[in-house]
């Protein structure tokens, strides 16, 4: 009796110790699931997230002329690796027409149906779209057949690129700077780019493949546009 009474005990026992064994090797195995997922796998179904940011600072004056240093900075705020493809710069000039204009107003109220988004000032008009003093654009690799520079970036990676840029003050009274960056994910194959001159020739960019035959190629493209303006005052 007291032989059966030991092994029941020890059977219990060896069976408990086995599903405690049991659940420390599966919360084991768990933990480090978890940690693979979150460190490797998760990032890597997350899409790809530029920031774009330019600073403009006045460099300096000659007459009429105003220098502007600008800088503009792209980081990697996504938590996957980033390919940077392309890059369009646009600096446009716009001039104010002052003084009052009720021509202005009946337009303005005129476009409130159904709009989107609406602006009007009481005392001034804006030369809009204003006139491209200043155009620039890069491909890098992956983007175009020929030789290019590389242009990776880590997550939380940023690099930062200095310009000077000249304005009449005479004929503008502020500068819009407008900034495009097409980029992928860096494990990703690139997407072949090309440029285009759209209105008043602002430059900017566009796949050479045709999205409507190919849409997975463009839907790995994606873009991040900024803009900022500047006072020639």
């Amino acid at each position: 009796m007291t032989d059966e009474g030991g092994r029941a005990r020890f059977t219990v026992e060896r069976a408990a110790s086995l599903t405690q064994t049991l659940a420390i090797v599966a919360a084991g195995a768990w933990a480090v699931y978890t940690f693979i997922y979150e460190a490797r796998i998760k990032p890597g179904l997350e899409p790809p997230a530029v920031s774009v940011k330019t600073d403009l600072v006045r460099a300096g004056e000659r007459g009429d002329r105003v220098a502007i240093r600008s800088t503009l900075t792209r980081t990697n705020v996504g938590k996957t690796g980033v390919r940077v493809l392309g890059l369009t710069y646009n600096v446009v000039g716009i001039s104010a027409r002052f003084g009052a204009d009720p021509a202005r107003a009946d337009a303005f109220a005129g476009s409130l149906h159904g709009a989107a988004s609406v602006g009007a000032a009481r005392d001034y008009a804006l030369t809009e779209p204003g006139a491209v003093i200043l155009r620039q654009g890069t491909l890098f690799e992956g983007a175009t057949e020929g030789p290019a520079e590389p242009s990776d970036l880590n997550p939380g990676e940023a690099v930062s690129r200095d310009l000077i840029l000249y304005a009449d003050r005479t004929r503008f009274d502020f500068l819009r700077v407008e900034v495009s960056l097409a980029y992928a994910k860096a494990d990703e194959p690139p997407v072949r780019l090309r440029f285009r001159a759209g209105e008043g020739g602002r430059l900017s960019l566009s796949p050479q493949a045709d999205c409507g035959a190919e849409p997975e190629t463009c839907r790995r493209l994606k873009t991040t546009d900024f803009a900022t303006e500047f006072s020639l005052w």
